[in-house]
């Protein structure tokens, strides 16, 4: 239902539904801007699977008219990487723009992100930037964080870990307002640790907001309304949707996209990336409206492939979480997240700045999460030299432009490299593959035994590269239960 609305200092264009079911004004105000450098935005999404962006053409069922639009204005990764398959050592990544290994966070069990890293937030707060978080962050002190216990917090400590037993003081030391975000709306669901509430006035310090509306909605609400308290500012802000990771959940707003007659477990899938999608196109009208579209850079990743549960069962209720399908797939790519395959850590990878990048290229370069942070760095002028990535802009207005680098992951006892078509994979010391993967076969045919050469050069330079990490050294030791059961369900020996 639409109703009146007023604009104090703007001019009004038009009125919208927001997702709290009230009016929301829709704005247009020429922001008159006074520091050259652009507006930075990243947006992650959560355990979303490549095929699940409407651009890319694999699926016909997914629904991402505003992703569909950014990449059609902007620049869409044909070979988007994250450092790894998994929430925690990804955003690591992100957030440090160095390889999340250099400072011990390989996995999820090695929170929380270390007091000892900078973060690019704090380095763009620093140089002068408003800087803002909502949504997940999941480098905090939590159930998995154990080892940070017995190894720093408490050394020597027999006990038992039990987050209830730290201190409230050591906890928020971890929080993302302590780690160089001014702004912050940080939570998962119902409850949020934040500096301002959603009409936008500021809190005299962080506090805890209760919201028990749709998650993926709070944290657009969020975004948005951060973006109309910087609008004058040169800012960064880091959108972390908690989606379409489990638990699954939607409203009939979304859901009614969808028609009933496929698994349930897809549909909910499918209507949290409509959520998404549609706080994508917010934040995006909410930058044209302010004329600032053309001043923002917008990175949307996600932060690894779709759990699958090998084979994606319909397990219901959709509430049900741990190791179960998400709804969302990782098409033509095999695998999923736990893994090093491509269904793992080639992702949904799209970037937007219009009238600086081409639009409606399709990149076919590999490129990766630490690439957004160094780009970043470069466009806010400040020091990129300790970063892993690189500034793509060069690259991505120059076809002829070629990167000469490799990328390299190491996860759990699994450990690859990719340089040009070329890819070398690990798996303990029970299995090794090399894919070509220009190839129409990709990971469907392990070259190994036809191009010794080649897996000969690709091990060594994995190798140097896993001696300089904090933990060194390449995994050769038979790999864990869950990696075992992932490889044999998803591959044959001999990589087919």
């Amino acid at each position: 239902m639409a109703g009146m609305c007023l604009a104090v200092g703007m001019v009004l264009v038009a009125c919208s539904q927001s997702s709290n079911d009230k009016p929301e004004e829709v704005v247009q105000e020429d922001v008159i801007r006074t520091d050259s450098r652009p507006n930075i935005i990243f947006i992650f999404t959560d355990d979303h699977g490549y095929a699940d962006l409407g651009a890319q053409g694999v699926v016909d069922d997914i629904k991402t008219p505003h992703l569909d639009a950014m990449a059609a204005e902007g620049v869409r990764m044909l070979d988007g990487y994250v450092t790894a398959p998994q929430c925690t050592p990804s955003r690591a990544a992100l957030m440090s723009g160095r390889y999340q290994q250099r400072f011990g966070v390989d996995d999820n069990a090695y929170t929380p992100f270390p007091l000892s890293q900078a973060t690019l937030a704090e380095r763009l707060s620093e140089a002068g930037y408003k800087t803002g978080m909502v949504g997940k962050w999941h480098l905090e002190i939590d159930g998995n964080s154990a080892i940070w216990y017995r190894e720093e917090y408490a050394p020597g400590a027999t006990d038992t870990f039990d987050t209830q037993r730290i201190p409230k003081a050591e906890k928020v030391k971890y929080y993302p307002d302590r780690r160089g975000f001014q702004d912050i709306f940080f939570g998962y669901a119902d409850r949020y640790r934040a500096t301002f509430d959603l009409s936008g006035k500021s809190f005299s310090s962080a506090r805890t907001v209760r919201d028990k509306r749709f998650r993926v909605d709070v944290t657009s609400d969020a975004a948005v309304t951060f973006i109309d308290r910087h609008r004058r500012d040169p800012f960064f802000l880091y959108v972390a949707y908690y989606a379409p990771h489990v638990p699954l959940e939607a409203t009939d707003e979304y859901l009614s996209r969808f028609p009933e007659d496929m698994p349930e477990r897809r549909r909910y899938g499918l209507a949290m990336l409509a959520a998404i999608d549609d706080g994508v196109g917010r934040i995006m009208a909410r930058l044209r409206n302010y004329g600032l579209d053309d001043d923002t850079i917008v990175f949307f990743i996600s932060d690894n492939g779709a759990p699958l549960a090998k084979s994606k069962e319909d397990v219901l209720p959709v509430s049900t979480g741990g190791f179960v399908w998400d709804g969302s797939l990782n098409e033509p790519w095999l695998g999923e997240k736990g893994m090093l395959s491509e269904g793992a850590i080639r992702v949904p990878y799209v970037v937007s700045w219009p009238g600086h990048l081409p639009a409606g290229l399709a990149y076919s370069q590999p490129v990766t999460s630490l690439d957004a942070p160094a780009t970043a760095a470069a466009l806010a002028q400040i020091d990129t030299s300790d970063l892993d990535g690189v500034n793509l802009i060069p690259y991505l207005n120059d076809a002829n432009k070629v990167m000469d680098r490799a990328l390299y992951w190491r996860f759990w006892r699994q450990s690859a490299v990719r340089q040009g078509p070329w890819k070398y994979l690990r798996v303990g010391n029970q299995r090794e593959y090399l894919f070509d993967l220009e190839s129409e076969q990709h990971e469907n045919e392990n070259l190994l035994a036809q191009n010794p050469d080649v897996a000969a050069r690709l091990r060594q330079s994995l190798t140097t590269w896993a001696e300089t990490l904090k933990l060194p050294g390449v995994p050769i030791v038979a790999p864990g239960v869950t990696e075992r059961d992932l490889y044999d369900f998803h591959f044959t020996d001999d990589g087919s």
